[in-house]
């Protein structure tokens, strides 16, 4: 009996590729998660964190540092006019960090400063210095202080400061007699003490310090409105 041979089927052809040539099959060089990160980079990222980390810390504590170097010194409370005295109400204490471009009265000086004067116009707010306040007294011995009304144009206001040296002409009033105008003193001499700033009608309270002889006249010719201001000097105290 003779056998039976089975026809063998040929296996499909593996397709061409394009070209004529073949290729293995394509396979993933990554992960399917994503492009992994190279050991350097993650390095770099950790160095870069741990620096962010380290520098907040110094400026943290170099914020708390500075935040401690507060030093408290004496500030103005109130407006207080030139040559008026100090009194407690004037003064209060401010806190702020150090600096040495910075000179005002500390704190615990406070106390001695009431009684002294003021040289300039001290506004609300500000330090306080030893150059604003006054080195001695206004007024010397032998004199008054006397608040002089100018009017408009019978004074250089705006050359006038604390420490000039001035005459004060006395004119006579319109309606006054020709005795009355020969009786007036030719000038007196004063000192500024503080100069006002001008009303609606333009007048200006003019402060000098006069001789006590002298200060009673000059009060009354400023009442009746007609004196004069002539500056002779800059800040000769």
């Amino acid at each position: 009996m003779s056998s039976t041979s089975i026809p063998q089927v040929p296996s499909p052809a593996a397709p061409a590729s394009y070209g004529g040539a073949s290729h293995e099959p394509l396979r993933p060089d990554t992960p399917m998660g994503g492009t992994p990160v190279p050991r350097r980079r993650k390095r770099s990222l950790l160095v870069v964190g741990v620096l962010c980390v380290v520098t907040g810390g110094l400026a943290f504590s170099w914020m708390l540092s500075s935040a401690g170097d507060r030093v408290e010194v004496v500030a103005v409370a109130r407006d207080v006019p030139v040559g008026q005295a100090l009194v407690a109400e004037d003064l209060t204490v401010a806190a702020l960090p150090a600096d040495p471009a910075l000179h005002p009265i500390p704190a615990g000086e406070k106390k001695s400063l009431i009684g002294r004067r003021a040289g300039i116009d001290l506004k609300q707010g500000s330090l306080l210095t030893s150059a604003q306040l006054a080195t001695g007294s206004l007024l010397r011995e032998g004199e008054d202080l006397v608040a002089l009304t100018v009017e408009r144009g019978h004074a250089p206001i705006e050359a006038l400061a604390p420490g000039d040296d001035v005459k004060v002409v006395s004119a006579p009033a319109p309606d006054a007699d020709a005795d009355a105008s020969k009786e007036l003193p030719a000038d007196i001499k004063a000192r500024v003490v503080k100069v006002g700033r001008a009303n609606a009608s333009g007048s200006v309270v003019v402060q000098v310090a006069a001789a006590s002889t002298d200060s009673s006249l000059l009060a009354a010719q400023s009442a009746g409105g007609h004196v004069s201001v002539v500056l002779v000097s800059k800040g000769r105290g």
